[in-house]
């Protein structure tokens, strides 16, 4: 079963090409196992493996099988759909997964993302307003015009993957509505699954008068049926700080509290039913009767939630050692680890893609490692004494818990929840024990239509604790210490302390548990090795239609641009830029320079401002008075936006030096009165963006911002000379790159930032064929994801995400 597992999961991340594979080679494969198996024993193991191997593959093809014709990208079909999962609600948008009936032009998908947004357009500094849609609900069929297009997502080191999300969940496209849909015939709900979320959305639209105008009413809905999309995003930052992410989620912790109480509860009832001479427990013993109920009560919970991988895990071992208990059977922990394992990836073999997986099965093999611990016979002392051995003993496990977590909760959230010890110490007892049976009564209140005064009273009574519980939570997060970054390490440093885990766990006496705990400080405390004298590394960011460029010298770390900006709680600099900063350990930036005022390029400066502390800034424009201006829009306090530390107008002739690199501006002049006369009114934007040169010991680089033809001849005029690498002027516009510019240049890289199908045509096909006619290799962000160039003194090196780290789940850029 482990080789099965390991395999499986193991074949998701081989390299495309191997997945193309012929069907006999893994047949051929799968016989000389069986060959080996024979003679021994240890080759059933290979078996298995290659049997993993070969389901992962098979399931694999066939959903890459299911993919937009490239004839219909980014085209209108006509399509007749069935609505299969709850539907997410915002204020302008719906959003949910459907089932393809019949499409035209025929061959979609499956399986497709529908995405419904109201048609008004919205402030980007407010939230929209509440647009009316109709009823939404799974089982419902309609008829739409979707723009169709492939998952997509940005692709950055260290940053969330959209296309593998969607690999996951099972739907490759994504349609866009337009037009006005139309509702067909109702036609029942034949398969389990529709009718499981039809449940979950009767119960959740039952629920809503009860949770939609409190606090924490999110979190209700999420403890109740899994619907974390209702999970404001400053409140996700609350729990991740304090490290409580897994209690508002279905995670183990709360179904296996509910079966165990469940359980207890019946068990109790069950020896007291009795009629005169007649027993309840003569017929079925209490045992048996409590652990089939609480079974069935844990199995209901995860349908109803959403049927996640925690709770399948849970549920799966559950019911396993529910047998065993009944049965009279002694599989041991292993075994039971590895019986769930084994079903879950049969049951969804992308289940190993998912960070549920390896972080629930963890947890539990910590929890099933000490719990011979949890079976000692207290001994004797009074009641004080045994409940503070009882607390000790929690603490213990609490921190020996974080301690094993360690190693795979760095790599993927890049910091370490310092404030997850005190978190947890009451928050687990309260919102697993307390808050979560609350929630679950209102649930089954609402669903057999009880009086609304029950409901609202159990409401009352689970929000106050709830509230209880997120006071000192919120206090928590907000200390500067609640939790300590660490930056992304090589591989071998994460297994390493995944073996000094490895060593905490075992008994006592065999090796003294420090040595297993000094294994953890290479993985999260050695930082990255710095650059030579003169060095440069130049990271073009994937952020879609937008500029974020990060520069990066022995001690000092320059940002260009900071991405577009999307909503009041939505830009680049929250999204992209700030995790990127964290993944790469930076905690400060030395200098920022925001080229020109459009959006698409300043967007996220609030964001960046308040993730970490600016030296110096340069801009083309008042930045103190672009930030009032946004603070006012956003309304929140005047000032409350961190400022740089000097903020300084970017202007020819300015320049610095660090490290053996210098910089120096090119653009726009400082004389204003002569760029006036020159250029005209400063309300063209781009005609005053700043263009920056980085010259390295050995490789230079220019940063052009939004700079058009006009600029670049005058730049040209002042003597600018032939570079190595540029970021091409306005995203590949054809109002930049002018032939003699990009003639002179001479760059061996082109470089232009921009998104997927986005609505300028950008990069234009004439400049992208100018650049690579002078000898230029062109790169896209939107093509290559994220774009590393790295100036060593042996050569000028590149890379982009896409490519060197190649996934089979990646869809197919743009031409």
């Amino acid at each position: 079963m482990a080789a099965f597992v390991a395999a499986a999961t193991f074949t998701h991340f081989l390299a495309p090409s191997y997945l193309n594979l012929p069907v006999w080679i893994w047949l051929v494969a799968i016989l000389l196992a069986l060959l080996l198996a024979l003679r021994f024993p240890l080759g059933y193991a290979l078996v298995l493996a290659c049997l993993g191997s070969s389901y992962s593959v098979w399931h694999i093809q066939d959903r890459l099988s299911q993919a937009v014709p490239a004839a219909d990208i980014n085209k209108v079909s006509r399509v007749e759909l069935e609505i299969q999962s709850l539907v997410h609600m915002g204020p302008a948008y719906r959003q949910f997964q459907a089932r393809v009936l019949s499409s035209q032009p025929p061959g979609l998908p499956e399986q497709v993302l529908v995405r419904w947004t109201a048609t008004q357009r919205h402030s980007l500094y407010r939230e929209p307003a509440i647009q009316h849609f109709p009823e939404l609900m799974p089982g419902q069929r309609w008829r739409m015009s979707l723009l169709v297009r492939p998952p997509q997502g940005a692709r950055n080191p260290h940053g969330f993957d959209a296309e593998r999300h969607a690999i996951t969940q099972g739907w490759r496209a994504v349609g866009s509505v337009r037009g006005q849909p139309q509702e067909m015939e109702f036609d029942p709900a034949h398969s389990w699954a529709t009718w499981t979320e039809r449940l979950r959305h009767s119960l959740r639209a039952a629920l809503m008068p009860y949770v939609q105008e409190r606090r924490w009413g999110g979190v209700m809905l999420a403890l109740s049926l899994g619907d974390q999309a209702s999970i404001a995003a400053p409140d996700w930052v609350t729990f991740n700080r304090s490290g409580l992410t897994h209690l508002v989620s279905i995670s183990g912790t709360h179904v296996t509290f509910l079966a165990v109480l469940l359980a207890g509860l019946v068990s109790w009832c069950w020896r007291r039913v009795r009629w005169r001479r007649w027993a309840l427990a003569e017929q079925i013993p209490a045992q048996v009767a409590a652990t089939w109920i609480g079974i069935a009560g844990a199995g209901a919970y995860c349908v109803i939630a959403g049927w996640g991988v925690p709770a399948q895990r849970t549920f799966l071992m559950l019911l396993v050692v529910g047998l065993c208990r009944i049965r009279g059977l002694h599989l041991g922990a292993s075994r039971i680890l590895l019986i769930a394992a084994f079903v879950v990836v049969l049951h969804d073999p992308w289940a190993g893609l998912t960070t549920g997986f390896y972080l629930s099965f963890a947890a539990v093999s910590v929890l099933f490692a000490f719990a011979h611990l949890m079976g000692q016979v207290p001994s004797a002392g009074s009641m004080w004494q045994r409940w503070g051995r009882r607390i000790w003993f929690a603490i213990q496990l609490q921190v020996l818990i974080t301690l094993a977590l360690l190693p795979a909760l760095a790599p993927l959230f890049h910091e370490i929840s310092l404030a997850s010890l005190p978190a947890n110490a009451y928050a687990i007892t309260l919102i697993g024990s307390v808050v979560t049976p609350l929630v679950l009564a209102l649930l089954i209140l609402v669903a057999i239509q009880a009086p609304p005064e029950w409901c609202e009273r159990v409401a009352q009574v689970a929000h106050a604790v709830l509230d209880l519980t997120m006071q000192p939570t919120v206090w928590l997060a907000e200390r500067s210490l609640a939790s300590v970054p660490v930056p992304a390490q090589h591989w071998a440093w994460t297994v390493l302390a995944l073996l000094g885990v490895l060593l905490m766990l075992l008994p006592k006496g065999f090796m003294s548990r420090l040595s297993g705990l000094s294994l953890l400080i290479p993985a999260l405390a050695l930082r990255p090795p710095l650059l030579q004298e003169g060095d440069w590394d130049l990271f073009a960011l994937d952020i879609g239609q937008g500029s974020a460029v990060v520069l990066r010298t022995r001690s000092q770390v320059l940002l260009f641009d900071v991405g577009n900006r999307y909503g009041p709680d939505s830009d680049e600099g929250k999204r992209s830029i700030a995790p990127w900063l964290k993944a790469k350990g930076i905690g400060r930036v030395d200098t920022l320079v925001l080229s020109h005022a459009d959006m698409d390029h300043v967007g996220g400066t609030r964001s960046v401002l308040q993730a970490v502390p600016i030296s110096r800034s340069y801009s083309s424009f008042d930045l103190d008075a672009h930030l009032n201006r946004e603070e006012r829009l956003l309304g929140v306090m005047s000032g409350s936006t961190v400022r740089p530390e000097q903020a300084l107008r970017c202007q020819h002739e300015v320049s610095w030096e660090v490290d053996g690199v210098r910089f120096r501006f090119w653009w726009p002049p400082a004389d204003e009165a002569s760029f006036k006369a020159a250029y005209g009114s400063q309300e063209d934007k781009n005609a005053i963006s700043c263009v920056l040169e980085v010259q390295g010991a050995r490789h230079s680089a220019l940063l052009l911002g939004d700079a058009g033809v006009a600029q670049e001849q005058a730049m040209l005029a002042a003597g600018l000379e032939a570079v190595d690498v540029v970021v091409v002027g306005h995203h590949g516009s054809r109002t930049s790159s002018g032939a003699h510019f990009v003639k002179r240049m001479q760059a061996g890289l082109a470089i232009a930032q921009l998104g997927w199908w986005n609505r300028f045509s950008h990069p234009h096909a004439v400049v992208q064929a100018r650049w690579e006619r002078s000898g230029a290799l062109f790169l896209r962000t939107d093509q290559w994801g994220a774009l590393t160039v790295e100036s060593r003194p042996s050569a000028l090196y590149y890379f982009g995400e896409r490519d060197r780290y190649a996934r089979y789940w990646q869809s197919p850029a743009p031409p």
